[in-house]
């Protein structure tokens, strides 16, 4: 372990510690605590002659080798207000910075003037941040396995926030901030080059390590998704995807993009093929033989395209109804066209509006789902019917595929289901969920 210089040495000067002058390079490091390293001997933030001196360093690191101008050193430090001696000042701050980094040296070490401000020469001086910016950029330019190697070099460098002893500053904010959103990128990258060369395991750790830092980057969301359905954890695709698309929602006011969308068809029609041979057997337990077989949900043709499918929602709870219309109404191919909260008053509304479908809770004040699907089907079969509920019986199943209903889904399963349901389901075939399927096995046992 390096030894820490203590100011208890009689050689040192009364201003404090500091690095011997024969020691050499300077090893840096800002990603986490300032540290700065010359042979044996360590220095810390603490121990540079105050704080205006170690922020004036990190601001001469933040621009490593390029030169920082008196003026835009005054305006940083004191944020816009300064004092009338903020010139002499910074060059008494300065001359102590100087003292503890390079004593002994005067003007010939890292720290250099140059005309009207200061520099930290980049040949004297090994900053971690600037080997993280190098690979970085070494990543964007290289083929995937190469690229997952920089970035993951890169990465261990920054396990920690930039400038992380570092409070108060506005300038530190936002460089901090500017840093946080590469090393998001950074592992977004790693991600999907571990996705391009097979390595699911690996591209889901890096997903979900940069969706631990910003729950907004769909890039991460959708390495995840194809990772999950990659290695066959095709429940866990499901939820992460209405994890994403809720997050989407309520921050951002869209929805995910054409990729994780069709990853996401893909996985609803594996789950139910899937799903389809078990759920049969517990259809025959129940007793249920007259329901068909749930269809897998067909994507891809222009026959299963839902372009401005209009939707009337009807539902127990307005406030349910409401919260359902809105969500329609977000999505490019669905549109509600109508609300009610009651059997006469959904009926109603199907035979003014003429929707493309209804999606309506099992449970209304004046009768059931079932009872105006009865009703809205005898004068339009091709109308295609969604119910939710929070459980069903055999008979009513029997009864739903009798009239025509097309899916039953679970009260409370995602939007996510609910939406691409409306989107693909078919008349002719009854989806019903395996969660209720389940729900009736065991019941059946």
């Amino acid at each position: 372990m390096l030894d820490l210089v203590t100011a208890s040495k009689p050689q040192h000067p009364p201003w404090g510690p500091r690095l011997k002058a024969q020691s050499g390079k300077l090893d840096v490091s800002i990603l986490g605590p300032l540290t700065i390293r010359r042979g044996t001997e360590t220095l810390g933030a603490h121990e540079l002659g105050g704080p205006k001196p170690r922020q004036i360093l990190e601001i001469l690191l933040l621009h490593l080798g390029a030169p920082v101008s008196k003026g835009r050193l005054i305006d940083l430090l004191w944020e816009g207000q300064a004092p009338a001696v903020a010139l002499p000042t910074l060059e008494s701050h300065v001359s102590v910075l100087r003292r503890h980094l390079q004593p002994g040296t005067g003007k010939a070490g890292p720290l250099k003037t140059v005309t009207g401000g200061y520099l930290m020469d980049r040949a004297l001086v090994n900053l971690d941040l600037d080997r993280f910016d190098v690979l970085f950029r070494l990543a964007a330019q290289t083929e995937p396995c190469r690229a997952l190697s920089f970035l993951t070099e890169a990465l261990a460098l920054a396990p920690a926030p930039l400038l992380g002893g570092e409070l108060l500053p506005a300038w530190a904010e936002e460089e901090r901030a500017m840093h946080a959103s590469r090393v998001v990128e950074a592992k977004v990258l790693a991600a999907e080059a571990a996705c391009s060369l097979g390595d699911s395991e690996t591209a889901i750790a890096w997903a979900t390590a940069a969706l631990e830092d910003d729950v907004l980057a769909e890039r991460a969301w959708t390495v995840l998704v194809l990772g999950l359905e990659a290695t066959g954890q095709l429940t866990a695709a499901l939820r992460a995807f209405d994890r994403c698309r809720h997050v989407m929602d309520k921050e951002m006011g869209c929805a995910p993009g054409p990729v994780l969308r069709a990853a996401h068809a893909r996985l609803l029609q594996c789950t139910a093929a899937a799903d389809a041979g078990a759920m049969e057997k517990v259809l025959e337990i129940a007793g249920m033989a007259s329901v068909r077989r749930p269809a897998s949900i067909a994507v891809g043709g222009p026959e299963s395209a839902a372009a401005g499918r209009l939707v009337l929602a009807v539902g127990c709870d307005a406030g349910f109804v409401d919260l359902l219309t809105e969500a329609l109404d977000r999505e490019p191919d669905l549109q509600s066209i109508g609300a009610a909260t009651t059997v006469e008053s959904g009926v109603a509304l199907k035979r003014a509006l003429k929707p493309d479908a209804v999606i309506m809770t099992y449970q209304l004040p004046d009768g059931t789902g079932l009872e105006a699907a009865r009703q809205m089907l005898l004068e339009s079969p091709e109308t295609r019917i969604v119910i939710l509920t929070a459980e069903c019986t055999p008979a009513a199943l029997c009864e739903a595929s009798a009239l025509g209903v097309c899916a039953f889904l679970p009260e409370d399963g995602p939007l996510a289901l609910i939406l691409d349901t409306l989107r693909h389901v078919k008349t002719g075939n009854m989806l019903v969920h395996p969660s209720i399927v389940a729900r009736l096995g065991e019941g059946g046992a």
